[in-house]
């Protein structure tokens, strides 16, 4: 524990969102447990208190106003909140950091300035801390990043001295496999989900399945370099649950690139034409359009590549998924340790990914595979009763409640594959 000097130096702002952010907690300690029970915390002030300090000192930010900014950033959504998407306000906000960031001069190699030891630590820290959320944010998000490869030149975090506790070793540990796999999350995102890189892979398989062999290359690779002590590779059951998020974010990775590689597999329909087009009356551009997208024919999907790449993508796929539900399946049912608060978009993204193997399924076996591993998945979500998945059971409840063949044009053996595992 910090001596009480050390608290009382502490800006209010910064003190308020740790103690905020930590309410979650104090279950686990045996004095605040019984406080706790008779009398409910006043999480929301804080974090209140913590807001309107931060819009205050915008105008002479300190690093503690960034400190405290990147902390709300994963304020415990409550109630209803939990299971829907994130309003404009979190990305909106995240900007105003990223400039606060940029005014405080966190973009620029702070080693050969002349600030104290201290201050130079942690500045790094923090750039490497906005930059993973920025990052990982833009990704899931679907934005355009705000922070550009060629506008910052902060080196890459220090290794710990042996002299440090165990403790702070492996946090530290974290800190810096996390940050590089950051970098990884960005080239991700540039190479696959920028715009441009969609609008030019999107029909293109060649090129889409050499960069993802590519990101996956590298990705092997951060998992190597990774301590033993972070992985969870021949632990059936870990008994160190502090890197399940690292690891979650790993396969998270997995799961972008392959839902990239999923989309040249099957060619689209052309699209209908646009009312706009002058060649027919309007009239028979509706009736078009309306035969277009009530027709009862089974919608075949037509293979944009030959059938042998195409069964080794999808296999690899499907094994991509089923790591991710053996990686659920092995934490805690209560999610014990801190998590970003967009890994709850992370766990979204997953599901969303099982229910495309299902609906782009080309043939019965595939989707009879898929449909399995999105009942598992749905399984794994229940059984964790954690807030941070209620928006991934409701992806996947959506679609189930109203009927997937009422949500997708599905061919007829993925019909059939949904009813076998339904009868079953």
């Amino acid at each position: 524990m910090p001596d009480t000097t050390i608290l009382a130096n502490i800006p209010i702002h910064l003190l308020a969102a740790i103690y905020a952010l930590a309410q979650p907690f104090t279950k686990f300690d045996e004095y605040l447990s019984i406080i706790n029970a008779y009398s409910t915390p006043p999480t929301d002030r804080l974090w209140r208190i913590t807001f309107e300090m931060i819009l205050e000192e915008i105008h002479t930010p300190h690093l503690a106003t960034l400190q405290a900014g990147l902390l709300y950033l994963h304020k415990q959504h409550q109630g209803s909140q939990t299971a829907v998407a994130d309003s404009p306000f979190v990305w909106s906000f995240f900007g105003m950091l990223v400039g606060l960031a940029t005014s405080l001069g966190l973009q620029l190699e702070c080693r050969p300035m002349g600030l104290p030891a201290w201050e130079r630590r942690l500045r790094r820290r923090l750039w490497w801390a906005l930059y993973s959320e920025d990052k990982w944010r833009s990704l899931l998000m679907g934005r355009p990043p705000y922070i550009r490869h060629d506008e910052w030149d902060v080196t890459d975090l220090d290794v710990l001295s042996p002299d440090n506790q165990a403790r702070e070793a492996l946090c530290a540990l974290q800190f810096q496999g996390f940050a590089r796999l950051s970098c990884l999350a960005d080239e991700v995102q540039q190479r696959l989900f920028s715009l441009r890189a969609a609008q030019r892979l999107s029909s293109n398989f060649p090129e889409s399945l050499a960069t993802a062999r590519s990101l996956l290359t590298k990705l092997k690779e951060w998992y190597s370099h990774l301590p033993s002590n972070l992985r969870h590779q021949n632990k059936p059951f870990p008994q160190n649950n502090q890197s399940d998020c690292l690891h979650f974010t790993y396969i998270l990775l997995e799961v972008f690139i392959f839902r990239a590689l999923l989309r040249p597999i099957v060619r689209s329909a052309a699209p209908p034409r646009l009312f706009e087009e002058p060649q027919d009356s309007l009239e028979t551009m509706v009736g078009d359009y309306i035969a277009h997208i009530t027709s009862d024919e089974e919608i075949d999907p037509v293979p944009a590549i030959d059938n042998d790449t195409g069964n080794a993508v999808l296999k690899a796929a499907e094994n991509c998924a089923t790591s991710m539900l053996r990686s659920v399946l092995r934490m805690p049912c209560d999610l014990s340790t801190f998590w970003f608060s967009w890994c709850r978009i992370g766990f979204a993204t997953v599901s969303s990914f099982m229910m495309l193997l299902v609906v782009q399924a080309p043939s019965k076996e595939h989707a009879i595979r898929a449909q399995g591993l999105v009942d598992m998945w749905r399984q794994a979500l229940v059984r964790g009763q954690c807030q941070m998945m209620d928006l991934a059971l409701v992806r996947l409840y959506g679609p189930h409640w109203m009927g997937l063949t009422r949500n997708f044009f599905l061919p007829n053996h993925v019909r059939e594959a949904i009813e076998c595992t339904e009868d079953q």
